[in-house]
Order: C-alpha cells, then structure tokens, then sequence
C-alpha cells in the first residue's frame, strides 16, 4: 500500500460500473485518472477533518471531564473543611457583635490574632501550617464582609 490515500474497494468498484457504462469516459484514460486522482484528494480531505472533529471531540470531553473531577475534588476537600468555618464564622460573630455593641471595629487580622493565641485544644484546624494564618484571614474578612452586610441593612 503506498503512502498516499486510496479509494476504499466497495467505492472502486462502484466507479468502475461508472466508467464501464459510459462510453466517453470510457476510451479516455486520461479524464479517467483525473476522476480518480479527484476522488482520492476528496477522500483525503474528507478524512482529515473527520480526524480533525474527532480530535477536537475528544478534547472536549476530556476537558470535561477533568472539569467534573476538579468539582469533585473541590466538593470532598469543602466537606472537610465545612465543620471548622462553621465554628470559626459562629465565634468570629460572636466577637464581631460584642466589638460593634461598644462601637467598635473588629478586623479580620485581629480576630485571627485573637484567634490563634485562644485556640481551643479540641479544634483541628483542617489549614496545613505553612499558610495557616493567611487562610483564617481571607475566612476571616469574607466572614467580616457578610456580617457588615447583615448589621447595616438591620440598623
């Protein structure tokens, strides 16, 4: 078989009942292989972007499917560290009411301060060491963002 695309059997055979029906196409060789060499560029372009749409096809499901695994990754590691925010956001509230009843501002860098010097030994904080207190921070000012929200839409 050579390098360049051939004309599946079942097409072939096809062109050649053409070719033998047709008396003008018949005694010329030339038109003949004009045909077939016209046959084969379209069969190869045909083929490329079917190769083409393929690749881009499994491309997307691919991304696809990374995408859904990363939500799931994102959803398990959530669940871990569900219980701890819940915790943090109650006590985090707790103090931020007790700062704003004397009229006060209360910081998410202080809170976390305050925080990490009154830790609880019971508490497991799911954060690894490394970026501990910048995590409780921006957990800590995402919390201060929605109580600020709740305590000036009350007053």
């Amino acid at each position: 078989m050579t390098d360049k695309e051939t004309i599946p059997f079942k097409a072939a055979g096809k062109l050649n009942m053409l070719i033998m029906h047709n008396e003008a196409l018949a005694k010329d060789k030339s038109l003949q292989e004009k045909i077939i060499t016209w046959a084969e560029d379209m069969l190869e372009e045909a083929r490329q972007e079917w190769d083409d749409m393929r690749n881009t096809i499994l491309d997307a499901i691919i991304t696809y499917d990374r995408k859904s695994e990363a939500i799931k990754r994102g959803q398990a590691r959530d669940k871990k560290y569900a219980p701890f925010r819940e915790y943090f956001k109650d006590l985090q509230q707790k103090r931020f009411v007790k700062y704003y009843e004397q009229e006060k501002i209360m910081s998410a860098n202080s809170f976390v301060t305050w925080f990490l010097e009154n830790i609880p030994k019971n508490i497991e904080i799911p954060y690894s060491k490394n970026n501990l207190k910048s995590k409780l921070i921006q957990l800590a000012q995402a919390n201060n963002r929605e109580f600020k929200k709740a305590f000036v839409s009350k007053s």
